[in-house]
């Protein structure tokens, strides 16, 4: 018992190593409770779990382990957990392996030898990919309305660098250094070599848990395994019918946290590889815009963790790791270009989705400044007092300018600033504000609205 539970301490010491290191994997693997789980190879995650081998982390050395974790949160973060459907697992495996080793290289991690990287590859392409060099049955085909996939288009992977098109994978791919569910890339020494079948016993011995029959366990780079969300139901133990995995919420849940990583990331003053370009660029395409701002709006939400409140996860393990404390947003400001162009039921919609995701945040004060080429009109609200409709005042011509000069001579900084607008308008402050600013986009040409300065961008379909 004392050799698994310094096993616990050493994982639990890796997960905060890596939170003051990599902030961004950090933060990610605060998310998952820790469980010994004797029949996985390495370390797994189903999206709600931290699975790992006692005896692998015993014999492991710490860069090791902590490159394993880090690979398992960003496959869940990019959701490889919820998509594999009915795909043969031990492929899926390799390929999720694949397109995440390339993200994890450029974050400074280093990799097993033998180690495959591919770049600008989905996790579904990277799967074909597989199958061809393999010169096996490919088994995509049954999957692409399998289980699972629920809420992903499976179009847009995440993991591919800077959400570009998927290609050929030529470009910047490792060549395979062994045939395909060979099993053998990069596995750490010491450590059983053989295909990772069902049973997996006796890797570690019985698994002692006592919970629900494990699948078998897959890691042929030796770098940790996403298990399926779907083997699991909503209290984290064996589905049901009467509980089904909800994947949508799963996919949603991991999209916010992955925002909130990325942040954190940021005012730590480290930039994960390209994650943060990935995360912008895959969400465009995949995401109703009522989604994003609720994802940006709770990410700016002032989040940090601390040691005096130990995170309830890990207690019952004896184990001590920082807790995330939310304050929330204490100041959002909200300007709203009321030019000629505006459409009253565009300001409608956007408003009630303003009030709705408020009502969820419940912000101290919310700030709204309508503004054509001046300042129209300024409202100061508390949580709870929002009106149902707002009056557009004004109808003139844009300039991002006043509404802008107006928070600054009011001595407001808030937390962050949406500004909706038709970015119709060349007029932007000097220097940009002291806050993170959201440009909500609207019109029907959105190939045609011109890039701000700076600031994020969030088109509003119409």
């Amino acid at each position: 018992m004392g050799g698994r539970e310094e096993s616990a301490r050493r994982l639990s010491g890796c997960v905060t190593s890596l939170l003051t290191e990599q902030p961004f994997f950090g933060s990610l693997a605060l998310r998952l409770a820790l469980r010994p789980d004797p029949t996985r190879e390495t370390l797994a995650s189903d999206g709600r779990e931290l699975r790992y081998s006692p005896g692998w982390v015993a014999r492991t050395d710490a860069d090791r382990i902590r490159t394993a974790v880090a690979r398992v949160v960003l496959a869940c973060a990019l959701k490889h957990h919820t998509r594999r459907g009915g795909r043969d697992p031990e492929r899926w495996q390799r390929a999720s392996q694949c397109v995440t080793h390339a993200e994890l290289r450029r974050a400074g991690f280093v990799l097993p030898a033998g180690a495959e990287a591919w770049e600008n590859l989905s996790v579904e392409d990277a799967y074909e990919r597989l199958g061809e060099e393999s010169g096996g049955e490919d088994a995509s085909g049954e999957a692409r309305g399998g289980a699972g996939e629920a809420g992903s288009s499976g179009s847009g992977d995440e993991g591919t660098a800077g959400g570009e098109a998927s290609g050929s994978g030529d470009g910047g791919a490792s060549e395979p250094s062994g045939p395909p569910g060979s099993g053998d890339e990069g596995k750490p020494g010491g450590e059983v070599s053989g295909s990772g079948e069902a049973g997996a016993s006796g890797r570690d011995g019985p698994a002692g848990d006592g919970d629900s029959p494990a699948p078998p366990s897959h890691d042929p780079a030796g770098t940790g395994e996403v298990m399926d969300a779907a083997a699991r139901g909503e209290d984290g133990g064996a589905p049901s019918a009467d509980t089904p995995l909800d994947i949508a919420a799963e996919e949603q849940a991991w999209d916010e946290a992955m925002h909130q990583a990325v942040r954190l990331a940021k005012a730590e003053g480290s930039r994960p590889g390209r994650i943060e370009e990935t995360l912008r660029n895959a969400h465009r395409s995949r995401l109703d815009w009522r989604t994003l701002l609720r994802q940006y709006l709770v990410s700016a939400a002032r989040s940090d963790y601390r040691w005096s409140v130990p995170n309830r996860r890990f207690l019952d393990a004896g184990l001590y790791l920082p807790s995330m404390h939310c304050e929330g947003i204490d100041t959002l400001a909200v300007l709203i270009d009321t030019s000629g162009s505006l459409e009253s039921g565009t300001l409608a919609t956007f408003w009630s989705e303003v009030r709705a995701v408020a009502e969820e945040l419940r912000p101290h004060t919310l700030v709204v400044v309508q503004v054509d080429t001046r300042v129209q009109d300024t409202a100061v609200y508390h949580a709870g007092d929002l009106p149902e409709e707002l009056v557009a005042r004004g109808r003139g011509g844009t300039d991002f300018r006043p509404g802008f000069a107006w928070l600054a001579r009011e001595g407001i900084t808030p937390e962050c600033c949406l500004y909706l607008t038709d970015m119709e308008c060349d007029r932007y402050p000097e220097t940009p504000p002291p806050y993170p600013v959201l440009w909500c986009s609207w019109g029907r040409k959105p190939s045609a609205r011109r890039p701000a300065p700076w600031g994020e961008r969030l088109d509003i379909a119409t």
